[in-house]
């Protein structure tokens, strides 16, 4: 068990895919603070209830970050982009003093890379015009080379409930992932 610093969002994050995000609030600057002196990481959570600003609850289920490039805004707000790593769960969360949310966590195990199935095609279409419409969200990919990265862009780009996000991070075979969402992609992309 290990304690992470937590950091809510309104979106969800999956690894491989880089986010990027403007910090404002006391509490995440000294977090980022803290992040780039020590290189280390924090924690993404997609939020179930509140908003970004003050308190909110979360999903059980997030990714570590790393920060991989950060830079002062014109409107004087902190830049800072993130990509996603590993995947844990929340078993506790408490707050520190500064009211940033901590989470005692569990690692998920890491994927090792499985290649993309033959008859996936159909959805290496999905995701190229799923890029394509993105482009202005700012997100960045690591190149599709393996089931696990199609599945988590995929995931990532496809218009779905926070439920189902969260149902797809918790699936530990990425094959069983591509198969949850070529079995559902019609149905979500008619909602």
């Amino acid at each position: 068990m290990q304690q992470i610093p937590l950091f809510p969002l309104s979106v969800a994050l999956y690894p491989g895919v880089t986010l990027p995000l403007r910090i404002f609030e006391q509490r995440y600057l000294h977090l980022v603070s803290e992040a780039l002196k020590t290189d280390s990481g924090f924690g993404v959570v997609l939020i179930r209830s509140g908003g970004e600003v003050g308190h909110a609850s979360v999903w059980p289920l997030g990714v570590y970050v790393h920060i991989v490039d950060w830079g002062q805004g014109e409107e004087g707000l902190l830049h800072i982009q993130v990509v996603g790593r590993r995947r844990f769960r929340i078993t506790h969360t408490d707050r520190a003093e500064d009211d940033l949310l901590l989470g005692d966590v569990e690692w998920l195990p890491e994927e090792s890379p499985k290649p993309i199935p033959a008859d996936c095609d159909g959805l290496l279409a999905v995701l190229n015009e799923l890029k394509e419409r993105a482009k202005i969200l700012s997100l960045k990919f690591d190149q599709v080379d393996s089931a696990d990265a199609l599945s988590w862009q995929l995931a990532q780009l496809l218009p779905l409930e926070d439920k189902v996000r969260v149902e797809l991070l918790a699936l530990e075979d990425p094959l069983a992932r591509l198969a949850n969402i070529a079995d559902n992609l019609d149905r979500w992309t008619r909602q």
